[in-house]
């Protein structure tokens, strides 16, 4: 065998697809800061966090949750987004890490995107701090 033939066989073999790197809405500040931001799931949840301080800044609060499923804490097999305990949107883990490998925005205007077409009640500034209150006791 010549080395073209040879070289042939050995990629041929040994193939592999580089996974789709995704955009990360949360930065990286370092090695640590990597380990624990570069996974779908912390994104998703930033988005929750990111996207209720847009709302509160507009002057329009909803209190915003995202519950993840799977066996993999780190690559949901699902999820589904809830505003002021409403579910507003759901899919798959594999369709919310294509959002993210499309741009680090692009999950967060759909988030943005299903919490508007819902027509939620518009909290009061009082209001919304209670609903957010007991979001953090249910959490407990």
């Amino acid at each position: 065998m010549d080395n073209f033939s040879v070289r042939s066989e050995r990629n041929f073999h040994n193939l592999a697809a580089k996974p789709k790197r995704m955009h990360l809405l949360d930065k990286q500040n370092g090695y640590a800061s990597a380990m624990v931001k570069s996974s779908l799931s912390h994104q998703m949840r930033f988005t929750v966090q990111k996207l209720e301080k847009e709302f509160c800044v507009a002057g329009d609060p909803h209190v915003l949750q995202i519950k993840l499923s799977g066996d993999d804490s780190r690559e949901p097999s699902s999820w589904e987004r809830f505003a002021d305990g409403a579910c507003v949107a759901g899919g798959s883990g594999i369709f919310a890490r294509e959002c993210f490998c499309e741009g680090a925005e692009v999950f967060l205007d759909l988030c943005r995107d299903a919490v508007r077409a819902a027509e939620l009640h518009q909290w009061s500034q009082r209001e919304y701090e209670l609903l957010s209150a007991a979001r953090g006791v249910a959490g407990m």
